[in-house]
């Protein structure tokens, strides 16, 4: 039987093969040696662990409960090797980017960092590959004729995730999730922030307020308060039918089925 070890990645417990777990091992201590020094270093650390944990949920899904070599390996595929990390020149980087674009299958999330309300219509675009100007505009098309446009909205933004860490606005762009595009994304993260909070114009601050809470506090609300509701009307329906059910019983038993109900 081979000997396991028990790790943590992404919040998640995984069982690593020995061998697996050695390579891993090596894999995320080369990474932290190159990025040694480099902006949003932890942040970076975080956001691979979080793609790993992905992978590992992934290749494991259904089948077995142990990560193995093959599967630290296929993952160190996708990600890249860390020491090939390096900072690309002027001309390189929009060629990278050519090269990358349209080889993933996009995933729908809500785009949270192009949001008008809750990003609903920046997420549909990324998908379908359009600008979100044009699904504001069919958004704005439904309120206007039939009016589901509203109602619309809401289902979307209540059934579709927001698009949280490197790997989730990645995979909404449709870009390959590796090493590189994890801290470019990562560092973009980072700048828009720094930015926000070295030039804050109460008008800019209201408006990043106004996106946290669109994006996160009131989805959170409404969920619970969705939940709350579906309890107390599966709590009504059991007594209901419980009622019914000694109404139905009390007839059977007493041959009485004259029942008088006052409202």
């Amino acid at each position: 039987m081979v000997e396991t070890r028990n790790i943590s990645l992404g919040g998640l417990l995984f069982h690593v093969e020995l061998p697996a777990y050695t390579v891993l091992r090596d894999y995320l201590s080369d990474l932290r040696q190159v990025l040694r020094g480099a902006e949003g270093r932890e942040e970076v650390l975080q956001e691979v662990e979080h793609r790993l944990a992905e992978l590992f949920s992934q290749f494991t899904a259904g089948t077995r409960s142990v990560v193995t070599l093959v599967d630290v390996e296929k993952a160190k595929t996708q990600l890249g090797e860390p020491k090939a990390f390096r900072e690309l020149t002027d001309e390189e980087e929009p060629e990278k980017k050519k090269n990358q674009q349209g080889d993933q299958k996009r995933r729908v999330f809500r785009d949270s960092d192009d949001s008008v309300i809750a990003g609903v219509a920046a997420g549909l675009a990324h998908r379908v590959g359009v600008d979100p100007i044009v699904v504001r505009a069919l958004f704005i098309l439904l309120l206007i004729g039939p009016g589901i446009g509203p109602l619309l909205y809401a289902i979307l933004w209540a059934i579709t995730p927001r698009a949280k860490s490197a790997s989730d606005r990645l995979a909404m762009k449709g870009d390959p999730v590796t090493l590189d595009a994890i801290k470019e994304t990562v560092e973009d993260q980072l700048n828009k922030a720094k930015d926000e909070f070295e030039n804050p114009e109460s008008g800019r601050r209201l408006l990043a307020w106004w996106r946290r809470f669109i994006s996160d506090t009131l989805p959170r609300f409404l969920k619970a308060f969705i939940r709350t509701l579906g309890w107390i009307l599966i709590g009504a329906s059991l007594l209901l039918l419980l009622l019914i059910g000694a109404l139905v019983l009390s007839g059977l038993i007493t041959g009485h089925w004259n029942f008088q109900f006052m409202f």
